[in-house]
């Protein structure tokens, strides 16, 4: 995750997933609050309707939102979530990644 995005392989084709202000109107439009969603995903109670909500409002060339819900449950569930963890910490960092907490290793460092 070194860019302002996230590329997802859905049924054979990859999908740029970009956070932007009409993006996150959307995601708050159908579930809420972001952060609040933020860390419901990082505590891993994230379900079919929020992935889908995310994974849509975020596409560059969005399918039908119904479609989006059926590639995300063909993929697999645990397939998507880490990419939509990683997509709503971008939206939380305004695109940019995030930095570690002070103390903690970063994602590249070895534990």
């Amino acid at each position: 995750m070194r860019n302002n995005y996230i590329t997802l392989s859905l049924a054979g084709r990859d999908y740029r997933l970009k956070p932007s202000f009409q993006a996150i109107m959307d995601m708050e439009e159908r579930l809420g609050g972001v952060i609040a969603l933020a860390i419901k995903a990082s505590e891993g109670d994230i379900g079919l309707k929020d992935l889908t909500v995310v994974v849509w409002a975020t596409m560059e060339e969005r399918l039908p939102f119904a479609e989006v819900g059926e590639l995300l449950l063909e993929a697999g569930l645990s397939h998507v979530t880490p990419a939509v963890r990683d997509l709503l910490s971008l939206c939380l960092s305004g695109g940019k990644e995030m930095a570690p907490a002070p103390g903690k290793p970063d994602r590249g460092q070895g534990v």
